[in-house]
């Protein structure tokens, strides 16, 4: 991935839209635009501040996927003392311009000392600008070689799948397809055929739907050109598979036709909110060394169709009867967030609800993860839970960061603890 693709795949899982990161950040909707479309990087102070914003290093960003401990000069990064003494300079460079009523020689002097000044700073900026060049030539570099690694094991991959099809397939073609989904009754129907390599006289094939519950056989019907047919049910999960057998005297040959992944997630009503991130992100203990989240607000947006990205459930969705939303330690409820009008501070927020937070406060401790999460039964019945982006105690910064890899997306309830 580019620089700018990356910054995009850590905004959106924040559920900040450009214009929102370009507020963090000091910068315009476009500037977030440039970085992410590749026309434009982000300066080093930026690349920081997203860095500590993501919970994520310089180095991922700039696609060094491992942690680089480099010594300042080589990884661009400013330490505290180059950053004041930058600072020190431009002090002193604003304070030489100020008009000083004094005589000619310590004039003289002051307008030398502003010189060497500004020379001072011509150079730093000179070196700042080298550390950016050799930033842009680590990441073309980096992106150049994984490109090619990428485009050389996919060509190895494809060409061993191939390889593996041709001379394991029992068949000369096959299909299944989905026929139709009856979401109260929480089942599905396929229909799935095969044509087998090699037909002799006698051959009978049967089909197998396996749901995870256990697998169910279906007889094939032979029909012309030796082709196998039958309609096939199951209930609706997550995890479906559909398989052939075909059936010569006592020797049974299986083949994997299709396995389908996420139908029963696709069914469910799709439900995506703005992340609260002002009162997650960065957010401190209080004197007592404990979390508190008064005052503060979430927003949720409710969305029964098709999700955010564009994609669309194969199957259909269901609607949302009942949503409400909480606040999670470790998948344990700690209060729910009550809906409320929209904030003043809050604009152009449409078709949602604003939502307060409880009046808790914790006491972290490592290791724990928190969560604004969303209870949700749909129209039939099912409950879900809308997990939210995952946060935990930054133990450098000392306060709250999102943790990479957690799970965002819909949830069993039975994995989470509330009323």
């Amino acid at each position: 991935m580019t620089v700018g693709q990356r910054i995009a795949q850590k905004r959106k899982e924040q559920a900040l839209s450009q214009e929102a990161l370009g507020e963090v950040l000091g910068v315009s909707r476009q500037s977030v635009y440039k970085w992410e479309s590749g026309s434009a990087l982000p300066e080093i102070d930026k690349l920081i501040t997203m860095s500590r914003l993501f919970g994520v290093t310089t180095g991922w960003l700039l696609g060094v996927e491992e942690e680089v401990k480099a010594a300042p000069a080589e990884s661009g990064e400013l330490t505290d003392t180059q950053l004041k003494m930058v600072e020190e300079i431009v002090t002193r460079y604003l304070a030489a311009q100020q008009p000083v009523k004094r005589r000619r020689w310590p004039w003289a002097a002051g307008a030398a000392a502003g010189l060497a000044l500004l020379l001072a700073l011509s150079s730093l900026r000179g070196e700042l600008q080298t550390m950016q060049n050799q930033y842009n030539a680590l990441q073309s570099s980096v992106n150049s070689v994984t490109s090619s690694v990428n485009t050389q094991i996919h060509g190895i991959t494809a060409r061993v799948e191939e390889v593996l099809k041709a001379q394991n397939t029992l068949t000369v073609r096959y299909g299944t397809e989905i026929i139709s989904a009856d979401l109260a009754a929480g089942t599905i129907s396929f229909s799935a055929y095969a044509v087998p390599k090699t037909y002799t006289e006698g051959m009978t094939a049967v089909f197998i739907v396996d749901d995870g519950f256990g697998p169910t056989e279906i007889p094939g019907e032979l029909g012309e050109n030796q082709t196998f047919s039958a309609g096939l049910a199951c209930k609706l999960t997550d995890g479906i598979s559909i398989s052939v057998v075909f059936v010569t005297g006592e020797v049974r040959e299986t083949q994997l036709l299709e396995s389908y992944c996420n139908l029963y997630g696709e069914s469910l009503p799709y439900a995506d909110y703005y992340n609260p991130h002002s009162a997650m992100m960065w957010k401190k203990p209080n004197e007592q060394g404990e979390l508190d989240w008064s005052g503060e607000y979430a927003y949720f947006c409710r969305q029964d169709g098709a999700s955010s990205d564009g994609g669309s459930s194969r199957i259909g969705r269901s609607e949302i009867q009942f949503l409400q939303v909480g606040l999670f330690r470790n998948q344990k409820l700690l209060g729910w967030l009550t809906p409320c009008d929209q904030p003043k501070n809050y604009h152009s927020f449409e078709d949602g609800t604003f939502y307060q937070f409880p009046d808790v406060s914790v006491t972290p401790q490592a290791g724990d993860v928190f969560t604004v999460s969303a209870v949700i039964v749909d129209e039939y019945g099912r409950e879900f839970v809308v997990r939210g982006i995952p946060y935990g105690m930054n133990p450098e910064f000392g306060e709250m960061t999102s943790v990479d890899g957690g799970w965002v997306g819909w949830d069993d309830p039975a994995d989470w603890e509330y009323p």
